[in-house]
């Protein structure tokens, strides 16, 4: 293997876990989302 090779396998893991970190912070604000705008169309 070339060593240009290894360092694509070493950033796989790290794309990984920041795509799951996005999904996570993208998903929490579309719930939030939906509680506030739910709540303030309640009281209008």
């Amino acid at each position: 293997m070339h060593p240009s090779e290894i360092k694509n396998f070493n950033k796989l893991p790290r794309l990984k876990t920041s795509y799951i970190k996005a999904g996570i912070l993208v998903s929490l604000l579309a719930y939030w989302g939906v509680i506030l705008v739910g709540t303030f169309v309640t009281f209008n």
